[in-house]
């Protein structure tokens, strides 16, 4: 072979694998620099999450705060299985039955307030009625919150305490309606009756906010 000839054949070999190997290096460089460049975007991600107030640890702190809440859906969960049609809709009506009695006693007490420094207003009659429509609700929202759990007598403190105060102001509101009907000279139990009546639609409120939104909901517990 002529040198000329050589050299060419030499020159185009040399040609060819150049490329090939400088891809080759190419590619060792990128998983090379893949462990750092990941390293660097969790540091990234790390940093960010620092920046923002956030601790590293923050999800799994929120998932055990919800697990933790989640003992109050319990109820729910339970009142919820294999139930079709219009049981169904019966126990999600408990929340929609609650406002009536919480808004009637609450008025109660306060024309109360007024009765007692207006004592010619004449509204005696009104808080008879309000005291009426709130006996009924009471009962109608513990009859739901019944249909709701089912009999059902779990759950944490939150629910047993929810659970019978609700009882209480059912048989507390009839009581009520009682001393309301009967004609009498002296409103001294009626009263005393319709103030601690207001405190517990207050307690039971906030027990069915803890139950609904989660513990602490307000930034306060009883318990």
């Amino acid at each position: 072979m002529k040198a000329p000839s050589f050299l060419a054949l030499l020159a185009a070999s040399l040609l060819f694998v150049g490329p090939v190997q400088a891809h080759g290096d190419e590619k060792h460089g990128e998983e090379a620099s893949a462990a750092p460049a990941a390293t660097n975007g969790d540091a990234h991600d790390q940093a960010a999450m620092a920046q923002m107030g956030e601790p590293a640890g923050a999800g799994e702190s929120s998932g055990a705060h919800d697990e933790a809440g989640g003992g109050h859906d319990e109820a729910g969960g339970h009142a919820d299985e294999g139930e079709t049609g219009i049981m169904a809709v019966l126990k999600k009506l408990h929340p929609a039955t609650i406002h009536f009695p919480i808004a009637l006693f609450l008025m109660a007490a306060a024309t109360e307030l007024f009765v007692m420094r207006r004592k010619g207003a004449g509204l005696e009659s009104a808080v008879r009625v309000l005291v009426y429509g709130g006996a009924i609700g009471a009962v109608v929202a513990a009859l739901f919150g019944w249909i709701h759990t089912g009999l059902w007598f779990g759950g944490d403190t939150v629910m047993q305490v929810h659970r019978w105060n609700g009882m209480l102001i059912a048989v507390l509101g009839i009581a009520m309606a009682y001393l309301a009907n009967r004609p009498s000279q002296s409103r001294t139990w009626l009263r005393a009756s319709i103030f601690s009546m207001a405190a517990l639609v207050l307690i039971q409120g906030f027990l069915g906010g803890e139950l609904a939104h989660g513990p602490h909901h307000l930034g306060i517990s009883l318990f």
